[in-house]
């Protein structure tokens, strides 16, 4: 009965589908061109956040370390997700699709998949869990992705339990080689589960923060946190310094799903000192803010004439694919021209704050309330007519 809701996915108030249309035709479909095609590889990391970033936190700092090595050979910033502690999903398909309302995904619908998919890319998901969770197994395959490897159907032969990042990642580059290798370019996104809690409250080895006092339940949580986080960057490091100086151009877009749920009533955020009430903009950025850095192997850099170095925008996820595809100047499709004008004045959409103009405002109090409505209804219409011949 809750969840019967999901099972329609209805239109926005106002919502005129010949009016949707029109200004969408006001765009046009472009392909890559065939010397600018690169592989992108985008990974999803489970309950993944910088906490080195607290000025009220000490880390040791071979947690991180190896991240932040990598953001200095990258474009990294930050992204505003819409969920807490769970939901994956969400900022799963906010990124791959680009819609902020999403729809069912019972049918085929249009993602960024399905664009790279039609420029001859060969595109899979990967997920080391049940591919019926969040019905992925379906979902994945109506977004365009060529294949979608879960836990049933490849994971489960290698190991009984779930797979590690350290060893997923090499999954990851098992597909690049293999179609790379018959002059396929490739497009993987990839979703992790290793650091998914709840975290264990018992006693460790290994302590990764100064003790300020803390309850050993909150200190032994953090620690096993940290512990499951390093071993994540100590995987990325191993994948960066493979692609480094991979033969084919290839681009790594890394981003976590939401912060992690560290207990009732946020109690270890609590004693951390990290506030999280959400009643002022920091503790908004606090409950809502995940990095993401963009890499671009040596090769990379020669196709597209780019650095992959610098700051990147602080944007709600479903922006990120702009991000990534405007910087290395692919147009892209009708929707993707249609976000990214919207994103040059409002980068994030969230139902507490906007950033309008480059400055947060509560939504309530939104200049642009307009152009919300207009990318509500283009959203709707791009996701439930694309595929329609329409």
């Amino acid at each position: 009965i809750f969840s019967s809701t999901e099972l329609t996915y209805r239109a926005p108030e106002g919502y005129n589908k010949e009016e949707a249309k029109k200004i969408l035709n006001k765009y046009t479909y472009d392909n890559i061109p065939k010397d600018k095609k690169v592989n992108i590889i985008s990974i999803m990391l489970e309950a993944y956040n910088d906490f080195s970033k607290f000025e009220s936190i000490e880390i040791d700092n071979e947690v991180y370390k190896k991240l932040h090595d990598i953001e200095k050979e990258s474009i990294n910033g930050s992204i505003i997700v819409d969920i807490f502690g769970g939901g994956t999903v969400i900022t799963e398909r906010n990124y791959i699709t680009g819609y902020k309302d999403l729809p069912t995904f019972r049918k085929k619908t249009y993602s960024y998949a399905s664009y790279f998919k039609e420029q001859g890319y060969v595109t899979e998901a990967m997920h080391p869990i049940y591919g019926s969770f969040y019905n992925r197994n379906t979902a994945n395959i109506n977004m365009g992705f060529d294949n979608y490897w879960n836990y049933e159907n490849k994971f489960s032969e290698i190991t009984p339990s779930f797979i590690t990042d350290y060893y997923l990642f090499d999954y990851i580059i098992e597909g690049l080689e293999t179609f790379n290798k018959n002059n396929k370019p490739y497009f993987n996104f990839s979703v992790t589960y290793q650091n998914h809690g709840p975290y264990s409250v018992e006693p460790t080895s290994y302590n990764y923060i100064k003790d300020k006092g803390y309850s050993s339940n909150a200190k032994n949580m953090f620690n096993r946190y940290l512990d499951g986080i390093k071993s994540t960057n100590d995987a990325l490091e191993k994948l960066v310094n493979y692609l480094k100086d991979y033969e084919e151009p290839t681009i790594l877009v890394v981003f976590g799903d939401h912060n992690p749920y560290l207990g009732e009533e946020d109690y270890v955020y609590n004693e951390l000192g990290i506030d999280m009430s959400i009643n002022s903009i920091e503790s908004f950025e606090n409950y809502y803010s995940i990095p993401y850095f963009i890499y671009g192997n040596n090769e990379a850099k020669k196709v597209l004439d780019k650095d992959f170095k610098g700051e990147g925008n602080t944007i709600s996820l479903n922006f990120l694919m702009n991000e990534v595809l405007d910087y290395i100047n692919y147009k892209g499709n009708e929707y993707l021209k249609y976000t990214s004008n919207l994103k040059e004045h409002i980068d994030v959409i969230n139902d507490i704050y906007y950033k309008e103009d480059n400055q947060y405002t509560l939504k309530s109090e939104s200049k642009y309330t307009d152009k919300i409505k207009e990318f509500q209804c283009i959203n709707y219409y791009y996701a439930t007519s694309k595929n329609m011949n329409d």
